[in-house]
């Protein structure tokens, strides 16, 4: 009683799985389904839970257990193909029944994304210096040029920094390449133009009213997202990968500042348990002041 997988790479972290599954697994997992919905299950005549199996089986009927029977063949199948292919997935796989006949084998397709990952990492320390040079020609003093005070404000020695950065975080950008799995950008694309959608319903405006006022066709909103999630997933990679090299670290004294702005306990608490994601931040932040610092 053993799944047969067939397993394929497709190319830039993207894979399919194509398993079988026989019956008698599917049949197990029903009644593996028909125990756990007894414990919940509440019928005129029996205390909740009390139910025989009987009567839970009749009243909810065989497709109803075919459903809940599914979650636990299909979880079973999918932690066998991440634990023998050894895979890291990213997002949630996209699962296909190929063929789903009542009293024999099931055949299921499972495609399966990893992270993203930065084929080419262009020489950020080379670009900084090019950078840098052109900056300074700028600040070289000529005939009929205002001198610069040579004193700066903060605020001007702040936006030069930032300048700084992101002229070299542009270039670094266009200069490197990332692989990400088709499945990734269909996942974001759509996750993207469903939140743009729903803010078009609450505006009381059909989607046609709005792409017709915006000039823009299903195809350009669409391919509009897809450029923005690739550019949003290639600067948080690249960060992340310029940090890895450069071993740019946040620790706990990092974050003291930050858990000091709480009010009360609770609030300090919150904050620690978000610590993860603030973690994130501050190492992108570290990451960016690096770079502007070269």
């Amino acid at each position: 009683m053993t799944n047969t997988i067939k397993f394929e790479k497709l190319g830039a972290g993207t894979y399919k799985a194509t398993v079988t599954i026989p019956w008698a697994k599917i049949e197990a997992a029903k009644e593996k389904a028909l125990v756990d919905l007894q414990k919940t299950f509440e019928s005129k005549g029996f205390r909740k839970g009390k139910a025989p199996a009987k009567v839970v089986r009749e009243t909810l009927g065989d497709q109803k257990l075919l459903e809940e029977g599914s979650k636990y063949f299909l979880s079973d199948a999918y932690v066998e193909i991440i634990e023998t292919n050894k895979l890291k997935p990213f997002i949630d796989p996209k699962i296909t029944l190929v063929k789903a006949p009542i009293g024999t084998e099931w055949e299921v397709r499972f495609e399966i994304a990893e992270a993203p990952v930065v084929s080419k990492l262009a020489d950020y320390r080379k670009i900084a210096a090019a950078v840098a040079g052109d900056l300074k020609k700028d600040d070289i003093w000529v005939p009929g040029k205002d001198k610069k005070d040579e004193a700066q404000t903060e605020e001007q020695m702040a936006q030069r920094k930032n300048q700084k950065m992101q002229k070299i975080f542009d270039k670094v950008l266009t200069e490197s390449e990332m692989e990400i799995s088709p499945l990734i950008l269909d996942y974001e694309v759509t996750r993207r133009l469903t939140s743009i959608f729903d803010e078009i319903k609450k505006l009381g405006l059909t989607v046609e009213q709005y792409m017709a006022s915006k000039k823009e066709t299903a195809e350009s909103m669409r391919e509009n997202a897809r450029k923005e999630v690739i550019d949003i997933y290639k600067s948080e990679f690249i960060l992340d990968e310029i940090a890895n090299k450069e071993k740019v670290t946040v620790d706990e004294k990092d974050l003291e500042p930050l858990y000091k702005t709480a009010k009360t306990d609770a609030e300090k608490e919150t904050l620690k348990q978000n610590a993860y994601m603030y973690t994130r931040i501050m190492r992108k932040q570290k990451t960016l002041d690096f770079i502007a610092s070269l």
